[in-house]
């Protein structure tokens, strides 16, 4: 289907998307907060700081599965590469990242049970790059209310898995392996069929497929690196914390961080809503269109950041303690700083897309390696100065860094539009 045939929808219609995309991609989310509380009360925070490590380390390895490719394919509205391609190249990508991840858990020397959950929570996560291709089928035809739809099923799908076996088994492998079947459940039942009615697909690995596959990886090989440095910025921190502290330490700082860490996906499932709307200015030349877009889009995300920084003012520390108990309060404090690390982590998410739109791949690799380099330099030294503290200094510093270089980017690659 070329993009350029397409009609823009009209407002009502935008506005259905948003509104079923942010209400499944909140319930979505909000399964996965409500597993992190849960944890915490069904086998307290040992096996919270498991199941943090287990995000932080497949929010890096899943990066090689999703290859960035997500806004290229919605922005292809040339349509340069043909879904086959974009699907095969999918699955291809989301092989290596297991084989990948898995190495890289053996050689850490994790307990057998941690182990194996570890490599089993990857399955499951990879299952969210897998749906996300065929979302982006869903999102070239303005039918984003087909994702929401799905991330609301998956999201209590998986919940419901999760409360019921954890609360039977009290056991984090068994209870993975029922979340696999639910979320890869709705995929193959749900997902798959609503995506072949829009665009047809399937995977090809034949002699004359590759040719296409090398050219979108290379195409997109600076987006992967973007991808993957970026999102190294929180994982790295979280690393060391663990490394130093302990695992009850870092299930601590991962129960509170989790709600802010909600505000920083909300943020991103409002604007990548646009992704296409901004590819169809950028194609016209309407660089006036472009740019009130991206300053109503900013104002949308800085209004979200504030109102949620403002709500942990008030109600942070009171509400941490009714979910999580009085052991939490020693830790609540964390909680406005990492909603203010967040907030700047959903900005440079923002203005990455709007980079990748503009096709300016210099400048996310300069801005992704540069935080990435940062975090890198700086969370060993902080934390081991200020403990738990040092997460949040040095996610704030390598995030700073990178927004600016984004900024500076942005404002280069407009004037050249």
């Amino acid at each position: 289907m070329d993009m350029t045939q397409q009609n823009t929808p009209s407002a009502d219609a935008i506005r259905k998307n948003m509104l079923w995309n942010v209400v499944g991609s909140v319930g979505f989310i909000g399964a996965q907060w409500v597993m992190t509380i849960l944890i915490v009360h069904l086998a307290g925070y040992t096996e919270a700081g498991y199941l943090s490590l287990g995000l932080s380390l497949t929010n890096v390895f899943t990066n090689i599965a999703y290859f960035c490719i997500r806004n290229f394919q919605v922005s292809d509205s040339r349509s340069k590469y043909s879904t086959d391609t974009y699907v095969t190249h999918r699955v291809v990508m989301t092989v290596l990242a297991l084989g990948s991840y898995t190495v890289f858990v053996l050689l850490n020397g994790y307990s057998l049970y941690l182990t194996v959950f570890l490599i089993l929570f990857m399955f499951y996560r990879v299952s969210e790059a897998v749906v996300d291709v065929f979302h982006g089928i869903d999102q070239r035809s303005w039918r984003l209310d087909t994702a929401g739809q799905s991330f609301l099923m998956r999201g209590i799908f998986t919940l419901i898995a999760f409360v019921v076996v954890e609360k039977l088994t009290g056991n984090l492998v068994i209870t993975t392996l029922l979340m696999l079947v639910a979320a890869y459940g709705v995929i193959l039942t749900f997902d798959i069929p609503r995506a072949a009615r829009l665009e047809s697909f399937s995977v090809k690995l034949g002699k004359k497929e590759w040719p296409a596959l090398v050219a979108l990886t290379r195409e997109c090989l600076p987006l992967f690196i973007y991808a993957i440095c970026l999102n190294a910025v929180v994982p790295i921190p979280r690393y060391f914390l663990e490394k130093l502290q302990g695992s009850e330490v870092l299930g601590f700082y991962a129960s509170v961080a989790i709600p802010a860490s909600v505000i920083q996906l909300l943020a991103s499932y409002v604007f990548n809503t646009f992704t296409g709307l901004f590819s169809e200015y950028r194609e016209k030349g309407q660089k006036k269109e472009f740019m009130a877009l991206f300053w109503k889009l900013t104002a949308a995300v800085s209004a979200i950041v504030v109102l949620a920084v403002g709500g942990s003012l008030l109600l942070g520390e009171w509400a941490l303690t009714l979910v999580f108990n009085e052991s939490i309060r020693p830790y609540a404090y964390l909680l406005v700083p990492t909603v203010v690390c967040c907030g700047v982590i959903a900005m440079i998410w923002f203005v990455g897309t709007v980079l990748v739109v503009l096709r300016d791949m210099k400048g996310l690799l300069l801005g992704a390696v540069a935080g990435a380099v940062v975090s890198a330099a700086v969370s060993y030294p902080c934390i081991l100065a200020w403990g738990v503290d040092g997460v949040n200094a040095s996610l704030f510093v390598s995030s700073i860094v990178s927004l600016l270089i984004f900024a500076w980017r942005l404002r280069a690659s407009v004037c050249r539009m």
